[in-house]
């Protein structure tokens, strides 16, 4: 079987990117737009939107749990990678079936205990304090940004054992191929 260019990535990859960045767009020029509303109505008018800073934290937290999981398909979240660098291909690759594996373990045991923090917030009807908006919302973005974050890990192994030369999750370097022009 050929070795697939390094820089192809499957249909699923691709579909969760761009579904995540969907989110992360609107959400980023929506909390631009909140500021620079709160902004005119505090110095113009002199009635800022007192719940603006409630929203635009909770925005920019679905931002980073759901940025995260891009991340973790480009390998670029904060690492020590000095052994890394030195080390042989096989020694590389076998670091970073076991980082994935980390990886993969933490985020399931995230999820399931934010899945029960998002019960108990559903069923007792907590809201934020300024905005009332309902808490188990907030909170929904860690299993969703940690569970893209599994199935790209996941894409990563399939096409590990498919033979298919996957560039590392873990340490991919360089801008996204989708970014290059």
């Amino acid at each position: 079987m050929p070795e697939v260019p390094v820089k192809v990535k499957s249909r699923v990859e691709v579909v969760v990117i761009r579904a995540v960045r969907l989110l992360i767009g609107p959400l980023i020029i929506s909390a631009v737009l909140i500021n620079f509303a709160n902004i005119v109505g505090r110095y113009v008018f002199r009635r800022p939107f007192i719940w603006s800073d409630e929203v635009m934290q909770f925005m920019h937290i679905w931002v980073v749990m759901l940025g995260a999981a891009i991340l973790t398909s480009r390998g670029t979240h904060l690492k020590m990678d000095a052994v890394y660098i030195l080390a042989r291909p096989r020694l590389r690759r076998a670091l970073d079936v076991l980082t994935n594996v980390l990886g993969i373990a933490v985020s399931l045991y995230v999820i399931f205990y934010s899945v029960q923090m998002i019960w108990m917030l559903a069923v007792t009807g907590q809201r934020s304090v300024i905005a009332r908006i309902p808490m188990g919302l907030m909170y929904a973005s860690i299993p969703l940004g940690f569970g893209c974050g599994i199935l790209l890990q996941l894409i990563w192994f399939y096409r590990l054992f498919r033979g298919e030369a996957p560039e590392s999750v873990t340490h991919e370097l360089g801008p996204p191929p989708e970014m290059s022009v």
